[in-house]
């Protein structure tokens, strides 16, 4: 196996700074950029390049990513003004402002179909991958840091190479990555949560890496925030729920988002009964490793550990048996319709509002203006065994409804929702017809403050006849 934190010898005279490294980036390059779910991307190089953007050295380049890239990072790049085109996902208030504003091309792909998307050029031939690496030797073997993403893709297509070797990332990640490129670029199906199906290293070809650096800079990730009363209510209804669906004290492999709403349920699930605990997900959360550690939980699988070095170090008691307990995935595996459905996932995901038939908005606002993007929440409601809906009924303190009697913009189709949870109740939907879904929803799960308004505007549309009673 590759030893961390090594080069090749034949690269010697390819090492250089991370100035030097972006300084070989083109003017309107195509920039193929590792990296997952804000963890184990090239922070170094991308932040110089962004140097030479505000230095007006460099201008029209079009970004592409896995999922979204460091805050800091991609803050950066986009406050520089040298991003033409962003894709597929991103969480910077930077980019968003750009692209509600016309100023860039912010491309939207669901992470399922994004390494078809790429390896198909629907985003052209990148000019360059600039990916972060634990460690690579002399045949090409190279390991990834806390995420996978499409580091083997993205190096297969590239003209030339960029790696940034990351001193601060921790040897613990030696052996837990399962890189998979298969030839159609949608996944396979697992025969359980755990089973590896590719390589624990990236292959390139030494002869496209046009520059080595290292760099010393951990991952990043935001500081938890406590679970508000609403979301603590949003997962008291779930786990009630749960425990009539699931009598016993196992779950289907459970897959979660982002954001607050799904690091409360990851702390309910602390409380709950349920043991040996599997996750399937894009991204593993701190609080995830922390039921792998205490063993709640026996399995994690994903795309990427938002974590950083300290938040690993419970880990390391585990030795060598951390590789059977956990995986980092090639996205086309973690975020794949194949393994989410033969492994029967049951989905957790939010969402900025619901309408009153289970279509959801999780990225617009308004219908209009980007938050971040379509993310895989949508594919693994598709292909999840069980797809739950989580959110709060309102915001503003009750003012906003967060149920609708249509969302403008539509993310998660009605098709492909199972079960809606807010603070108030929970509503199965299965079985149920387009009206009998609304009523339900606004029974159940509606803000008393806004229960009755809904059901108005529902009887209003029935007298208009239609399957899908919708003014």
């Amino acid at each position: 196996m590759t030893a961390p934190y090594s080069v090749p010898r034949r690269l010697g005279a390819r090492l250089c700074s991370a100035q030097d490294a972006a300084a070989l980036i083109p003017e309107g390059a195509v920039v193929a950029a590792g990296g997952y779910t804000a963890a184990g991307d090239p922070k170094a190089v991308l932040l110089a390049l962004a140097e030479r953007g505000r230095a007006g050295d460099i201008r029209g380049v079009e970004l592409i990513t896995a999922a979204q890239l460091s805050p800091q990072v991609e803050d950066a790049l986009a406050g520089a003004g040298i991003l033409t085109r962003r894709a597929p996902f991103t969480v910077s208030a930077e980019v968003r402002e750009r692209a509600n504003r016309g100023q860039l091309h912010y491309v939207e792909a669901s992470m399922a179909r994004m390494p078809r998307l790429f390896a198909a050029g629907g985003f052209g031939v990148p000019d360059v991958a600039v990916v972060e690496a634990l460690g690579l030797d002399g045949e090409g073997r190279l390991i990834p840091t806390t995420s996978v993403g499409m580091t083997q893709l993205m190096c297969a297509m590239a003209r030339s190479i960029i790696v940034e070797v990351n001193t601060a990332q921790p040897e613990l990640l030696l052996g837990l990555h399962d890189v998979y490129e298969g030839p159609a670029h949608a996944g396979t199906v697992l025969r359980h949560p755990g089973q590896r199906v590719g390589r624990p290293y990236a292959q390139i070809d030494l002869d496209t890496v046009a520059a080595v650096g290292f760099s010393h800079r951990p991952d990043e990730p935001a500081a938890p925030a406590a679970p508000t009363p609403v979301q603590r209510a949003v997962c008291e209804k779930l786990l009630a729920w749960l425990d009539r669906a699931f009598p016993g004290k196992a779950l289907p492999p459970v897959q979660t988002g982002i954001g607050g709403l799904s690091g409360a349920v990851v702390e309910a699930l602390k409380a709950s009964r349920y043991e040996n605990l599997a996750f399937f997900c894009g991204a593993l959360q701190g609080g995830m490793v922390e039921l792998l550690a205490q063993g709640k939980a026996a399995l994690l699988s994903g795309g990427s550990i938002v974590s950083d070095p300290e938040t690993l170090a419970p880990l390391r008691p585990l030795g060598g048996g951390l590789r059977d307990r956990l995986v980092l995935r090639s996205m086309e595996v973690c975020n794949g319709y194949a393994a989410v459905s033969g492994l029967g996932v049951l989905a957790l995901n939010t969402g900025l509002e619901i309408d009153v038939f289970g279509n959801v908005n999780a990225s617009h606002i308004g219908g209009a203006r980007v938050v971040n993007g379509i993310g895989n929440g949508a594919a693994f409601a598709a292909a999840a065994g069980l797809s739950v809906m989580l959110l709060p009924s309102a915001r503003q303190g009750g003012q906003l409804s967060c149920i609708v009697p249509a969302v403008g913009h539509v993310d998660v189709i009605h098709h492909d929702v199972d079960v809606v949870v807010s603070e108030f109740g929970v509503a199965d939907l299965r079985g149920l017809d387009d009206g009998e879904c609304a009523r339900r929803i606004i029974e159940r799960c509606a803000h008393p403050a806004h229960r009755a308004d809904l059901g108005r505007a529902l009887e209003e549309a029935l007298r208009t006849g239609g399957h899908h009673p919708i003014l």
